[in-house]
């Protein structure tokens, strides 16, 4: 799978995720999502030219990210 294409669901999902539903996504070096979740300000880094092992290395940040916040999901339809 194309690592913008699973950058653009991870997105989508987020959005989903948040409290109002709104992410504000920066890129310099790379790409920096922040968004509100349970009363927080929270970010998660992004590649925007990853390696052969990007979906791996983004499961496991994604699983840390939504263990913080206590949101369960299945990562399946992501990647």
């Amino acid at each position: 799978m194309n690592y913008r294409e699973i950058n653009k669901r991870l997105i989508d999902h987020l959005r989903h995720v948040s409290d109002d539903h709104e992410l504000t996504i920066e890129q310099n070096k790379h790409i920096k999502v922040t968004g509100t979740f349970l009363g927080q300000q929270r970010s998660i880094t992004l590649c925007c030219s990853p390696s052969s092992s990007y979906q791996t290395y983004l499961r496991s940040r994604l699983r840390r990210f939504l263990r913080e916040i206590d949101h369960e999901m299945d990562l399946r339809p992501i990647f």
